[in-house]
């Protein structure tokens, strides 16, 4: 599952363009008084002006051989964020993937993650080219399993690994290339123990077998047929 392209919300637009342009150097693509685009890997990440609260997890995935360089070079630009027991990494066994995670200008959850799995590494120091696309949007719901059951229905959105099952509280779901973190919300993100995820406007396109648009709440999900 890719997502091809991904718009959240912000209250602090001129400061979020920076921090994803300037700091996280991500391309510029287009911007307007009420939204900016950059491209993060294959995935075009929109951020449009709203009044709201808004609170986001995304993540990010960086080759496989670049997650001691990805993190030197942000120690070098902001402040990484630490599990309870004072990790700055997280290593995900059932996924075999490791996670490290920060805030952006907006204090949004983000994350750079690698799954070893991925076939795809880069030579040289790592630079912002390195980012392949978005990896994971957070959707925190109040029924997590009906919403795990729905994608399944609709978009043959498994849970991932297949041997994973939804339960009340998470489900992971899509595939090594991009994943929904379906989430019961107040439940916190990842590394923290405080920020708690709430619902916040989604609209998101990624790839499958048939052309459709799932709207659940504030999600707006648009099925590419790939």
């Amino acid at each position: 599952m890719h997502i091809q392209e991904l718009t959240i919300q912000t209250r602090h637009l001129a400061e979020q363009k920076a921090f994803y342009h300037n700091t996280l150097g991500l391309p510029l693509l287009s911007e307007t008084t009420a939204a900016f685009t950059v491209q993060a890997g294959t995935t075009r990440l929109q951020l449009q002006e709203t009044q709201q609260e808004a609170l986001y997890h995304v993540a990010f995935t960086i080759p496989r051989n670049k997650f001691a360089q990805a993190k030197s070079w942000l120690y070098q630009r902001l402040q990484l964020l630490y599990t309870a027991d004072g990790k700055d990494e997280i290593f995900f066994s059932f996924i075999n993937a490791r996670s490290l995670y920060f805030c952006d200008a907006n204090s949004n959850i983000l994350e750079y993650m690698v799954h070893y799995g991925l076939e795809h590494e880069t030579a040289g120091a790592f630079e912002p080219a390195d980012v392949l696309h978005v990896s994971e949007i957070g959707l925190p719901v109040e029924d997590v399993l009906a919403l795990a059951a729905r994608l399944k229905e609709q978009a043959g959105i498994e849970p991932y690994p297949v041997s994973q099952s939804a339960t009340k509280d998470f489900a992971y779901l899509g595939d090594i290339f991009g994943q929904l973190v379906v989430v019961k919300a107040g439940r916190p993100w990842l590394p923290t123990e405080t920020v708690l995820a709430v619902s916040a406007p989604v609209q998101m396109t990624i790839s499958g077998p048939q052309e459709q648009e799932i709207q659940t709440g504030p999600y707006t999900i648009s099925v590419r047929a790939s």
